[in-house]
C-alpha cells in the first residue's frame, strides 16, 4: 500500500507539471502557437495524463475510505463550494475589469462554470450514496463507468435551449462552453479507480513485474502508442471534443493509463528517492492546494494577457515562475496551517 500510494503521488506530481503547462498554453499562447503541431502536443500531455489521472486516483482513494456516507457527501458538498469560490478568485480581476466598464461580458459561465472540483464534489457525493451497491459486485463500477462514458456522448444530443437549465446540466452534460468536466462522461475515471482497487485486492499480479513481461508490455505500450498517438493527440487538442468524449476515448485513456502507471510505478520503485521524485511526489499530495493557487496566479494575469503571448520563451518563463509560485505559496499555506492546528491543538490540552 505505502509504494501504489508514493506512485500515486508521483503521478498526480506530474499531472500538476503538465496542468500548469497546458493553462498557460490554453491562456496565454497565441492562436498561432495554440493551433501548432507542438501546441496540440502540449494539449495532449495535459489531457489524458492529467484529469483522468487526479480522478482515477479519488475513486481508487474513495473505494479505500472507511468515511461513513454521510462523512463523504459532507465532504463532496465542500468540494463543489470550494471550486465555486475558486471561480471567483481566478476570475476576480476579470470580475473587476467588467465592474468597472473596462470589459462587456457575461460573467454567469465563469462564476459557475463547472472545472475539476465542482466535478469531484459532485462525484464524490454520487459515489457514497452508491457505494454499498458498487462494492457488491465488480461488475457494477464497470458497466457504470463504460454507461457513464457513453451518456456523456448521447446526451449531447438533448441540450435545452433555455439558460437556467443549461447552467444547471453543464454539471451533469452538455455542450456549454463552461462545462469542461460535467458528471458525464468523467464519472467514468472515478469508477475505474474503485474497480482497479478491487481488481487488485482480488488477483495477484506479481507475474508481471518479471523482465519477460515487462518487456512485453514496454512493447506493446509502444505499438499501443503508435498505431493510435494521432488519433489520441488529435481528440485531446480538441478541447470541446476532449471535455464531451465518448466510450472510444474513455477506454484509449484507460488503457493508455494502466501501461502509465505501471511503468511509473517502477521508477518509483528504483528512483522514489531521488529529489526531483520526491518535489513531484510532495507536489501530487498537496496537489488540492496546488491547483487552487495556480490558477488564481494564471487567471488573473489571463485577464492582461489572454491569448497575446507568441514567445515560446516568455511562455516557458511563465510556466517556469506559475510553477515556482506555487510550490512556495503551497509551502508557506502548510506551514501556517499546520501552525494554527498546534495551537487548536494546544489549547485543548
Amino acid at each position: 500500500m505505502k509504494t501504489r500510494t508514493q506512485t500515486a503521488d508521483l503521478l498526480k506530481g506530474i499531472a500538476a507539471l503538465l496542468m500548469i503547462q497546458v493553462h498557460i498554453i490554453e491562456l496565454f499562447a497565441t492562436d498561432d502557437i495554440f493551433s501548432s503541431k507542438t501546441g496540440k502536443l502540449l494539449l495532449f500531455l495535459g489531457g489524458p495524463p492529467v484529469a483522468p489521472v487526479f480522478l482515477f486516483f479519488m475513486g481508487y482513494f474513495i473505494a479505500i475510505s472507511n468515511k461513513t456516507t454521510a462523512q463523504l457527501v459532507f465532504r463532496g458538498f465542500k468540494i463543489i463550494a470550494l471550486g465555486l469560490a475558486l471561480n471567483i478568485a481566478l476570475n476576480l480581476n476579470l470580475l473587476i475589469s467588467v465592474s468597472r466598464g473596462k470589459l462587456n461580458m457575461d460573467m454567469l459561465p465563469y462564476i459557475f462554470g463547472v472545472d475539476i472540483l465542482p466535478h469531484a464534489g459532485l462525484c464524490i457525493i454520487i459515489i457514497a450514496l452508491l457505494k454499498g451497491i458498487l462494492e457488491k459486485n465488480i461488475l457494477l463500477p464497470i458497466i457504470f463507468a463504460i454507461v457513464a462514458a457513453a451518456l456523456g456522448e448521447m446526451f449531447l444530443n438533448y441540450v435545452p435551449q433555455q439558460t437556467f437549465l443549461k447552467y444547471i446540466l453543464a454539471y451533469f452534460y452538455g455542450d456549454s462552453w463552461w462545462s469542461y468536466f460535467p458528471l458525464f462522461p468523467w464519472l467514468s475515471y472515478s469508477l475505474s479507480g474503485m474497480v482497479f482497487y478491487k481488481i487488485t485486492q482480488r488477483y495477484d499480479f506479481s507475474s508481471f513485474y518479471s523482465l519477460k513481461a515487462k518487456t512485453g508490455l514496454g512493447l506493446f505500450l509502444c505499438l499501443f502508442l503508435v498505431l493510435t498517438i494521432h488519433y489520441a493527440v488529435s481528440t485531446a487538442s480538441d478541447l470541446q471534443t476532449y471535455y464531451h468524449h465518448g466510450v472510444i476515448f474513455f477506454i484509449w485513456i484507460i488503457t493508455f493509463f494502466l501501461f502509465y502507471g505501471f511503468f511509473m510505478n517502477e521508477v518509483e520503485i528504483k528512483a522514489g528517492t531521488n529529489i526531483l521524485f520526491r518535489y513531484l511526489k510532495w507536489m501530487g499530495k498537496n496537489i488540492t492546494a496546488v491547483y487552487v493557487i495556480q490558477w488564481i496566479l494564471i487567471g488573473n494575469t489571463a485577464t492582461e494577457i489572454y491569448k497575446t503571448v507568441s514567445s515560446p520563451l516568455w511562455l516557458s518563463f511563465s510556466f517556469v515562475t506559475v510553477l515556482t509560485a506555487s510550490g512556495f505559496i503551497c509551502f508557506l499555506w502548510l506551514k501556517i496551517k499546520g501552525a494554527i492546528t498546534k495551537k487548536r491543538i494546544h489549547a485543548k490540552h
